[in-house]
């Protein structure tokens, strides 16, 4: 029997399955399908995880798709021009999962770059490259990959995503906010399909399509392999039960859309996000989920409600419960274990909200961020504490959801007892705005926090890491406009941080 034959049959023997539709071999498109592009992501030293969705109207909640199961071909090859196949298979897109495909590849070779592609009827996909990582036993010399978060359509295109690609990155990593729910205030410039946040998943579906239909953010993610977490704008906020029917459906459609595994089933209220990134001995990158286990931030009272829009707020009595957590039980085990078991000469923590402390100064109180790790204090200080126990690698916190550049010291920190000897960067926007109620607080505040060695609230971009095994250099990659589809980027500022010493360094 040939593969084509086995799918039909397996189907067949699965119809009273509820992911089952009718089985269309012989669909047609008057239009590609393939208007949301194709992406990569999730790989490892030996597999890969290719992505496309079958969409000719890209704006509906079904993709302009009839309720019938496709299949769908793709091709693995070592080669742009696609004549060195090395794989090829057939995939199910079944209107269960808005006719998404994910193939999951195994066995193929560390560090190297293949080429795919796509075909249904008479239709074929661009050609995407990816790239698997270094053999996880191997001693690579260096690499480069850039971390971002953050972008809004209403604010300005994601022309960020260009300059990455001219960067050669071996990987993306996007610490969240990869769509938001509203516009918050921007009605001048590109429009979401509606203002209205989305709850069913078919709204969130169309809210996706919206952002795939970038025709920058299509390119990277065709040439560049993602790695992807979600934050608050991406789902919900927080752990509410009360939302987890709208989490389910934005969990759904935000695998529906993205080049990841670790969701099981349709509707489920669970996603297996966090990941460990290994390069060899050269780093390791324990890639967190900051939103889907972590207790309620919305916990002390809002005395300052038209301060930060409410964001920054005292430290409550609740905020230091030793039992509060960023990550839940069963990840923070999973970070501590990954954190002193690591073995690379680079320790690394990937967090969606930024880590170290930070305190804003308000008539004659002292606030903090309730959106960052300052409301989990107690989780901080056992994170903290795993890092000065490992015994091998140097740490450093990588994070975004600011919209700003920033570089911190951990070990400069004015309270002694939330002092941490490790140096974070934390990633701007790639289009989000960042208002000034929310930069100027941070600004007025510089002097007391001594820790920060570097704060640019004015540019929008991403950071660019290059990293051998003595040193990690960081530049930040800014936009000159991100409301210009071709607007140039500068290197605003660049820092250093040498293997075995302590504090950054910055290179201009």
């Amino acid at each position: 029997m040939n593969r084509r034959g086995f799918l039909v049959s397996t189907l067949l023997g699965l119809s009273s399955s509820p992911l089952m539709a009718k089985l269309a071999s012989d669909y047609r498109f008057s239009t590609s399908p393939f208007t949301l592009g194709i992406a990569s992501g999730d790989v490892t030293d030996r597999s890969a995880v290719l992505w496309t969705r079958l969409a000719p109207e890209p704006l509906k909640g079904d993709g302009g798709v009839e309720s019938h199961s496709i299949p769908v071909q793709w091709e693995l090859a070592l080669d742009p021009e696609m004549s060195r196949v090395v794989r090829r298979g057939e995939a199910l897109a079944t209107p269960t999962f808005a006719h998404s495909v994910h193939v999951e590849l195994e066995g193929l070779e560390p560090g190297c770059e293949y080429w795919y592609r796509f075909s249904v009827s008479s239709h074929s996909s661009r050609t995407g490259r990816t790239k698997t990582l270094p053999d996880r036993n191997s001693h690579p010399d260096s690499v480069r990959f850039i971390t971002a978060s953050c972008q809004n359509w209403t604010h300005g295109y994601f022309v960020a995503y260009e300059h990455m690609i001219q960067d050669k990155p071996d990987f993306i990593i996007h610490l969240g906010d990869y769509f938001y729910d509203t516009s918050f205030g921007v009605a001048d410039f590109r429009h979401h399909e509606t203002e209205k946040a989305p709850v069913t998943v078919d709204e969130f579906r169309c809210r996706h399509a919206r952002y795939k239909t970038d025709k920058h953010l299509q390119d990277a993610h065709a040439q560049i392999p993602f790695f992807t977490t979600i934050d608050n704008h991406d789902a919900i906020e927080d752990m509410d039960p009360e939302k987890f029917a709208q989490r389910a459906a934005a969990y759904q459609a935000w695998y529906e859309h993205m080049p990841v595994r670790g969701y099981e089933a349709a509707g489920d209220n669970y996603f297996d996000l966090q990941r460990t990134i290994s390069l060899g001995d050269l780093i390791q990158i324990s890639l967190l989920d900051g939103r889907q286990f972590r207790d309620r931030k919305e916990i002390c009272s809002n005395d300052y409600p038209d301060f930060g829009f409410g964001n920054y707020r005292e430290r409550c009595t609740a905020v230091f419960d030793e039992d509060r957590s960023m990550l839940g039980e069963e990840q923070e085990r999973w970070l501590s274990e990954n954190l002193m078991q690591n073995s690379s000469t680079w320790n690394v923590i990937a967090s969606p909200g930024p880590f170290l402390p930070f305190r804003y100064h308000h008539d004659g109180k002292e606030l903090s961020y309730i959106g960052a790790w300052d409301i989990y204090p107690a989780n901080r200080e056992r994170v903290a504490k795993a890092i000065k126990t490992a015994e091998v690698g140097h740490p450093l916190i990588l994070s975004g959801d600011v919209h700003s550049f920033w570089a911190v010291d951990g070990s400069l920190t004015k309270d002694v007892s939330e002092r941490v000897p490790v140096v974070e960067f934390v990633a701007s926007s790639i289009s989000a705005n960042w208002p000034e109620e929310l930069a100027k607080p941070v600004t007025d505040n510089l002097p007391h926090n001594p820790q920060v060695q570097f704060y640019d609230p004015d540019k929008r971009g991403y950071l660019l890491h290059e990293v051998n095994h003595k040193e990690w250099k960081t530049t930040a990659r800014a936009m000159q406009d991100v409301r210009d589809e071709t607007s140039p980027a500068l290197n605003l500022a660049s820092f250093l941080v040498s293997k075995g010493k302590p504090g950054v360094k910055r290179l201009y």
